[in-house]
């Protein structure tokens, strides 16, 4: 079994001025792309130290750390070490999931996409598309995921002589995704997967076969091998106006907050056909059926989803979104790919 350690490394490019050395920090929440994270590591660095880039460094050196702000918001298009849609790794990964995936299927994957993302948090760059969602699978937001878990106790035993063991439990995938265990077997025995490139593109690959939009991400992410902190996703209680702060904590605007949740269009919230992506979503919120009094009506849709409607800048999204589907799938296959590049952390070169 391989396991990936994921290794978070700042940069910090210290550049000699007339009053001293002057130390630049550029975290995720300040990158003008679409990605939340961009690591910038040399072949030989530490992976407990911040890398560091001083002024004595050779002519070259020092251009390319002055250059570095101005590039900085050209670089989270191209991630560092990312392996780009069209890659053999990536087609492999697409074939082997649409063997397994099923529009039946498709609602529980796309969740496990929202509950491993949706940890991530701007402020520190922790949580995010990792792969911790199999280490959560006991908390309450995760209800519903757990069904047929199992687990298993590894032990890794150290070179370290300060360590002598280390006693991991390891998940077995949840039933939702348990229709991505065969496909990621298959793949490993040719390539190893992290179960986080493994879910972003079996998110990605779930919405076109319900009928969305096509969407390609790109790979390299790592797996942690500890759970994301507790609190993290939106309560489904939430208000239009809690649902909006959640969301911008995660570096999402309001726009993106509607678009992500159209995903509630397939599964069993009600809205329209469970198999079909489409922007049915959006015309079910506008109808409020929940305001019925009893029936089956009353039960379409989450709180959140029924708070929606009634938040002013909210509601002009959702408006759109409902007139034009081709709107909504361009606005969430963004919003797709932003999800899962969250918090991300790649193997460097």
């Amino acid at each position: 079994m391989r396991l990936g350690v994921s290794v978070s490394v700042s940069v910090r490019c210290s550049i000699g001025t007339a009053s001293g050395n002057t130390q630049t920090d550029y975290p995720a929440k300040f990158q003008r792309s679409s990605f939340s994270t961009a690591n910038f590591l040399p072949d030989n660095a530490s992976s407990d130290l911040a890398v560091s880039i001083s002024s004595s460094s050779s002519r070259r050196g020092l251009i390319r750390i002055a250059t570095l702000p101005c590039l900085l918001p050209l670089i989270g298009c191209l991630p560092a070490n990312a392996m780009q849609p069209g890659s053999k790794e990536y087609l492999l990964i697409k074939e082997e999931v649409r063997k397994v995936l099923s529009k039946g299927k498709a609602a529980g994957v796309l969740r496990l996409v929202f509950h491993d993302a949706g940890t991530f948090d701007i402020d520190d760059s922790t949580g995010g598309m990792n792969g911790s969602i199999v280490y959560e699978l006991e908390r309450p937001e995760n209800a519903g995921l757990k069904k047929s878990v199992k687990a298993c106790s590894v032990s890794l035993f150290s070179h370290s002589p300060s360590i002598t063991s280390i006693s991991i439990t390891i998940w077995r995938i949840p039933h939702d995704s348990e229709v991505l265990q065969k496909a990621k077997t298959q793949i490993d025995a040719i390539q190893p997967v992290s179960w986080a490139d493994m879910i972003a593109v079996a998110g990605a690959e779930a919405v076109e076969v319900c009928g969305g939009p096509p969407i390609q991400v790109s790979l390299g992410r790592l797996d942690t091998l500890v759970p994301d902190p507790e609190g993290r996703l939106p309560e489904e209680s939430l208000n239009a106006s809690g649902l909006k702060k959640c969301f911008q904590s995660k570096g999402f605007s309001t726009q993106e907050l509607v678009a992500l949740s159209g995903a509630h269009t397939i599964g069993s919230k009600g809205f329209g056909s469970p198999i079909s992506f489409d922007n049915s979503y959006y015309k079910v919120l506008l109808e409020k059926p929940w305001t019925s009094s009893g029936g089956m009506p009353s039960m379409i849709g989450l709180p959140s989803d029924h708070a929606l409607v009634e938040d002013d800048e909210c509601l002009r999204w959702i408006k759109k979104y409902a007139d034009s589907e081709n709107l909504f799938f361009e606005d969430f296959k963004n919003a797709y790919v932003k999800l899962v590049n969250s918090g991300v952390r790649r193997n460097s070169l």
